[in-house]
């Protein structure tokens, strides 16, 4: 699905989710990638992610298995989209860590990200990816910079 389909789509959405696809949608990169907002919970701060999985995101050509920075980028955009849905604005990264857990294949990866601690100056999210088949292929935790520079 290309994005303006999608942000076309989003636009009968609710607020935060038709939010953070046009943030998503503004970026060079994720134009390249096509993450989805799948979900946007507003009481918890829980967003998830779909990734729809492409011959081009694969770690060997005559494997299915994933890229590990293809994941890597998955956790970091969610971790982001938790943010930026609470602050409305964008927060750079100050840290990422990803822990593999498996190889991941199939036909879509979600990564759903937990606010753990969204403050005035750092914002902490815990990210959990897992492939088609429910299964966990990675775990990631994410610090933003929440101070506003307006």
């Amino acid at each position: 699905m290309m994005l303006t389909t999608q942000i076309e789509a989003a636009s009968s959405m609710p607020n935060s989710i038709l939010y953070l696809q046009q943030s998503i949608a503004t970026v060079p990169f994720h134009q390249w990638l096509c993450p989805v907002v799948a979900e946007v919970d507003e009481a918890s701060g829980r967003v998830v992610l779909s990734l729809a999985l492409r011959p081009e995101f694969r770690r060997d050509p005559d494997r299915p298995d994933v890229h590990g920075g293809i994941i890597a980028a998955l956790i970091d955009i969610a971790g982001h989209a938790a943010v930026a849905a609470k602050l409305r604005r964008s927060a750079p990264t100050i840290d990422l860590r990803v822990d593999y857990v498996r190889l991941a294949a199939g036909a879509r990866l979600l990564a759903t990200a937990e606010p753990v601690r969204i403050g005035r100056n750092i914002g902490l999210v815990d990210i959990r990816v897992t492939d088609d088949q429910d299964t966990l292929v990675a775990v990631g935790r994410c610090v933003f910079s929440t101070q506003d520079r307006g």
